[in-house]
Formats: C-alpha cells, structure tokens, sequence
C-alpha cells in the first residue's frame, strides 16, 4: 500500500488543503501549530481505511474534535461554530492498483462514512477471503509521541485491541491495535520469548525471529546483537561496549528505537510469514511517526531515516520532526514544509545545520545564540539612545531609564556590561 496525495477538508486547522506525499520517505517540517500533526491524523484515518475490508480489525473514524472550528461574530457575541462536512481523501495504491477513497463525517452529530471507500474495501476484503499464503498483505502502522511503549489499560476492551502473541494465530492479527496509540512492550516481550523457546525446543533458527533481532540491531547504535536473555527474563541488547542491558534498563531513546523497528519487523513477519526473513525487506505499507526525533541524540537523528529505509525498503515512511539534523539527512527523500508553501521537494543536495535552520526551519543567523543576538539588539539601541540625547530634561530622564533598564537586563555578563557603562559615562 502507498498514499500519494491526500485531500484534507474542514480537518482540524485546514479549510481544504491538499498534499503530495513521497513513495518512500516524507517529512513533515513547520512551526508549532502549522499542522504536522493534524495531517498524521488525517492520514491514519486515511490509510486506516484498509482496514474495512478486514473483519474485526478496527479502522479510525474521523473524531468529533477533527472538525475544524470557525468563529462566527453576532451582534455582542461571537461563537465557534463546527464546519462539515470533515473530509478525508486519499489517492494512492494497494494490491497492483490505483485507488481514489473518501471518507466522510457529514454532521457532528453523525458517523464516519466508508462509501467514499466501497472500491478499495471491496478489494481487501475479496484478497483477505482468499487467503492465499503466497499473498502479500501492506503493514499499516501509526506512532504517536506517546510511543514510550506505555501499558494499554489492562480491561476486556483493552485486551481485545491487541495482538495475542502466544498459541496459533491469524496473520491479520498483526492489524489488532496498529493504529492505536498505545502499544505494549509486554506483548513484545512475551512474543521473543515464546519464539525463543520454541527457537531451543527444535533446536533450530527461527527466521521469523531472526527478522526482528536484525531490525533491533540496525536501528540501535551500538548494538551489535539482540537476544532474549532467560536469566534476566527480558529481551536483552548486547552493546560494542561489551556490556548486556535488558530492556527495561535501556534508555528512553533506546526503548523507543528498539520497540519501534521490533513493531514494525514483527507486524511484518506475522502478515506475510511466507517471505521469513526477508519480511520486514519485501512488505510494503504505511508507517506514520509523529515526532522522529523523540528522545534521540544529533548523532542518532543523523541515522534514524537512513536505518529505517534501509531495513524497510518497501515501506512508506511519513513522519513529523523538529530536528534539522534530520531534515540535513533527507538526501533522496521528500520534505513538507508547513511554514512555507507545503509543497512536496524531493532534496538531493547536502545543507550545512546553519543551512537547514536558516532556510527551511526559519531560525534567524542560527550561528549565533539568541542570547547573543539580544545583546546586539541591546548595545545598537543603548548607543542610539546615547547618541540622541538632547537638552530636553524630559527625553533625557526617559533616555536614561531605558539605558538603566539595559543595563539591568545584562548584569550578570560582568564584560557586556562594564563596556556599556564606559561608553555612558564618556557621554555623560
């Protein structure tokens, strides 16, 4: 599965607006409030409508707070009025064709329509009756920014959102809860186990295992193997450092990373178990990641999209980020900037930090601190003021406030200050 354009209509902030979305990599760059969220939203509802053609799997509706708002003047008041109907549009490919789906919220009071979707739906549905072990089926995932792997509640509801690891089960169990924005580690946990043990039991390799050992691995720096370590009862990375932590001992950077590519590799083996190893290679599909750069370190930001690629080729990645060492890595790769025209650019070119801050983040002369520009700010207006001063006794009390408000606002820069005193008292 693929989105290549997405449609937006009265959806959270934007009135209509449409995206063009990279076949590999997009991201989503732009200022607090510009909407990287709101469109990783639409396009979970978007993408989430594969999932009407599979029987009890749970495909995202268009929420009532998704409507966008506008605020009406009336007389001495004003309201804030709902605008429908929300809409949410997608044209792209599943299963060796092109598709246009829809889906809709007519009123705030009324459901989530699937008609827009009838042609797409129809076609999962006729390949999930099917069943064919030699078919490929698209991983469909989505990470929220509460993705440190939180518990799900542990009520019926809960447990009947999420894959059931242990004992035989459907391959479209692994569309149980991808979209949700809890995802349990401890599922996580007891599925390696399980294949660990049976791994021991028949004394053989496990490809389906081996799959999300090398997914840890390639999105982990510093690992160099991954197992499920018995005395420790907890899946363990073993570090070039020689040292063996579980993974409740990780940091929060590597718990996130390690559970995002084990997430995807292991939803990958369990659809299509028929391509073994090369599963988390061969499955195409759609991963949605809000803020890439979660808990990451520069020097790992500076990898996070090439490991991802790399291990999942076929898979179209869109994320959110506000890390221009990220956007400085996105050689090949789309860029949406939200604060600019939100056009889609494919960069191919390689930016300095300063380039990517100044350019496309729209930080002002990034090689300097802001500090620093404030004190430049400070000293042009200090020295106008001192040299303006008139024989007005007025203008010069107001003068002098203000150089004294300056001075104050920098007295703990001893040099800064003291040179701003020198230059007063030649004057005065």
């Amino acid at each position: 599965m693929r989105i290549d354009r997405l449609t937006v209509t009265n959806f959270k902030k934007f009135r209509e607006e449409s995206f063009e979305l990279h076949p590999q990599f997009t991201l989503l760059v732009g200022d607090n409030g510009t909407g990287k969220t709101a469109i990783l939203d639409a396009l979970r509802i978007g993408a989430g409508a594969y999932l009407l053609g599979i029987p009890h799997s749970q495909a995202p509706s268009i929420k009532r707070e998704y409507i966008r708002r506008e605020t009406r003047r009336n007389g001495e008041f004003s309201s804030f009025e709902p605008m429908t109907p929300c809409r949410v549009g997608c044209a792209g490919h599943a299963h060796r064709s092109d598709f246009d789906w829809t889906r809709e919220l007519a009123s705030l009071n009324g459901r989530t329509n699937r008609v827009g979707a009838r042609a797409l739906t129809k076609c999962v549905a006729e390949h999930f009756r099917e069943n064919n072990p030699e078919t490929n089926f698209p991983l469909i995932v989505s990470y929220s920014t509460g993705r440190l792997w939180i518990e799900p509640r542990t009520t019926k509801q809960a447990r009947s959102a999420v894959r059931e690891p242990l004992g035989k089960s459907s391959r479209f169990q692994a569309y149980r809860g991808s979209l949700d924005p809890a995802v349990s580690s401890d599922l996580l946990r007891r599925w390696i186990k399980k294949m660990a043990l049976i791994s021991i039991q028949k004394d053989q390799t496990l490809e389906s295992l081996q799959a999300v050992y090398s997914a840890i691995v390639g999105c982990v720096e510093g690992v160099d193997q991954a197992l499920y370590d018995f005395d420790l009862d907890d899946i363990a990375l073993d570090f070039s450092t020689k040292e063996r932590y579980p993974f409740g001992f990780l940091s929060d950077g590597q718990r996130t990373m390690t559970a995002l590519a084990a997430d995807i590799a292991l939803r990958c083996v369990q659809l299509n178990p028929h391509l073994g190893r090369e599963a988390p290679s061969e499955t195409e599909g759609v991963a949605l990641i809000d803020e890439l750069d979660l808990h990451l370190h520069p020097n790992w930001q500076r990898a996070v999209v090439r490991n991802l690629t790399t291990l999942f080729p076929k898979i179209q990645f869109i994320a959110s980020t506000h890390s221009p060492f990220i956007i400085q890595s996105l050689s090949g790769h789309g860029l949406v900037n939200l604060s600019d025209e939100s056009l889609l650019v494919e960069r191919r070119e390689y930016f300095s930090i300063e380039d990517v801050a100044e350019e496309t983040m729209g930080v002002d002369c990034p090689q300097r601190s802001k500090l620093f520009l404030e004190m430049e700010v400070a000293a042009e207006r200090y020295y106008s003021l001192l040299d303006n001063l008139n024989d007005n006794h007025a203008d010069i009390q107001k003068a002098k406030a203000e150089l004294n408000q300056i001075e104050a606002r920098f007295s703990d820069n001893p040099a800064y200050a003291a040179l701003l005193k020198l230059r007063r008292s030649a004057v005065e």
